[in-house]
């Protein structure tokens, strides 16, 4: 499963994706805004995207909106550390399956992974 993993935050990303592929994933790393929509375009298969809610490139809605454009779907996860209420009801409403809180529990991100896997199969 190719699991995108969008931060600003270099050591969030190589903790997150050391964690992926230990456990059998395929991470694919970006560094944020425009980074996350060149790997959605030049990635045939992304299954899930994992991206931070605010980073200075631009926010993860914008990389939400990216995903909604791709056939199939990504399942889209959100981690964040200071989001607003209403960002996080704008993640939702956009399609995001959880908010992920910072600093980032990694069972909490495997148990959602198995979700999101369980309800895709």
């Amino acid at each position: 499963m190719n699991i995108l993993v969008v931060d600003d935050e270099p050591e969030i990303v190589e903790e997150v994706c050391g964690f992926l592929q230990r456990r059998g994933f395929q991470p694919i790393a970006a560094d944020g805004v425009t980074a996350a929509r060149e790997a959605l375009d030049a990635t045939a298969a992304i299954d899930i995207v994992l991206t931070d809610m605010r980073m200075p490139t631009g926010s993860g809605l914008d990389v939400l909106q990216s995903c909604l454009q791709r056939e199939p779907r990504p399942a889209m996860l959100v981690m964040t550390g200071q989001a607003s209420e209403d960002e996080i009801r704008s993640a939702m409403d956009v399609g995001a399956s959880a908010v992920l809180r910072k600093p980032l529990s990694l069972r909490q991100l495997l148990e959602m992974l198995k979700k999101v896997e369980a309800d895709r199969a």
